[in-house]
């Protein structure tokens, strides 16, 4: 692959440097680091003062232009930083937990309804601890996925990805590269070969075609949070909407769900509006929930069935004029009374 050494400017940044040369900071990073040697290599997402040269992958305007076949120019820019803490409690002990932060970059073409999200940051700690040797392999991916740019449908939602080419490219390259480095992929290719190679099929079934992708971002809380109606909408007009929420306890059972839009406050050009989640009960869910209770829960925790209750709420304030969120908070409650209960606090700011 042909390089360019890029010599650095006053004022430059890797975010500038890497968006002058239509890259992520992630491959500005991992490409400069593996053509430099040790004293000239970055550790973190800052420019060290002592290096003066970066050696940047070249790419042409062809290889620079997405699926929709243009360069797309953006017109706002965020940053934003979420935490997520999830909790699953069995009779009120806490079983495991898990707390996540993340920082993501995002750019918007709204008339085009494009957003360009970039993955810059992942932190993770896991209880119990285990789980995280597995996150060292899932955040990898995880930076993969979210470097991606979204089409947005009508109500400023999660349509489809337009460089999945990209995506897969990137996936292909994780593989060769620094796939087998992963203790934990280690570990499962020696001991369970056939897990390892179920794993790596996930993996390319996940990045093709094929795949579920408005399945699989819809239910991500980033997208979920930054995508919705208010990009699109007047506040006016966040009026009542279906929603179909897929169940953290039982992984089988879609939860079909009723959407409200309350304004709280209205202070200039900010907003604070609150959107609750409101469950459609029916005999078919109540029966559907039951089972997956019965196949996945019951066998550990030996109590029978009980009432199942499932609460998300929303507050977010956005800006009426630059349509960027601000700030917002979820909360996913979902239980079997007295018998097993999945906390979920997702929390986000502009930075």
């Amino acid at each position: 692959m042909e390089i360019i050494k890029y010599e650095v400017k006053q004022g430059d940044t890797l975010e500038l440097i890497a968006e002058k040369h239509h890259i992520t900071i992630k491959t500005l990073v991992d490409f400069h680091n593996s053509h430099s040697s040790v004293t000239q290599q970055f550790y973190g997402n800052q420019l060290p003062l002592h290096i003066k040269t970066i050696i940047l992958p070249f790419t042409t305007k062809e290889e620079q232009k997405n699926n929709s076949g243009i360069i797309i120019d953006y017109d706002q820019r965020a940053t934003y930083r979420c935490e997520q803490l999830n909790v699953t409690r069995i009779e009120e002990d806490v079983k495991s937990y898990s707390q996540l932060k993340k920082e993501y970059k995002v750019k918007y073409n709204l008339p085009k309804r494009l957003i360009d999200v970039e993955l810059c940051d992942f932190f993770y700690e896991f209880n119990p601890p285990a789980l995280s040797r597995v996150f060292d392999f899932v955040s990898e991916v995880d930076y993969i996925r979210n470097s991606c740019v979204v089409k947005m449908n009508e109500l400023g939602r999660f349509s489809k990805i337009i460089n999945k080419d990209k995506l897969k490219e990137k996936w292909e390259r994780f593989k060769s590269d620094k796939l087998n480095d992963i203790e934990f992929i280690k570990i499962i290719k020696q001991t369970k070969p056939q897990e390892y190679h179920k794993l790596i099929s996930e993996g390319d079934f996940q990045f093709s075609d094929a795949y579920d992708d408005e399945k699989d971002y819809n239910r991500d809380l980033f997208y979920l949070t930054v995508l919705d109606k208010y990009l699109y909408y007047s506040d006016d007009k966040l009026e009542r909407e279906q929603y179909n929420y897929q169940s953290q306890l039982f992984p089988d059972v879609v939860v079909p769900m009723e959407v409200r839009y309350d304004i709280l406050q209205k202070e200039g050009d900010s907003v604070t509006v609150r959107k609750v989640w409101e469950t459609i009960e029916s005999e078919d869910l109540l029966e559907k929930v039951s089972q997956g209770y019965e196949k996945y829960h019951r066998p550990l925790i030996k109590y029978k069935f009980s009432n199942y209750k499932l609460d998300m709420r929303n507050l977010f304030t956005y800006n009426l004029k630059t349509k960027l969120l601000e700030k917002a908070e979820l909360s996913i409650i979902e239980n079997i009374e007295n018998n097993i209960k999945s906390e979920c606090i997702f929390n986000l700011r502009r930075i």
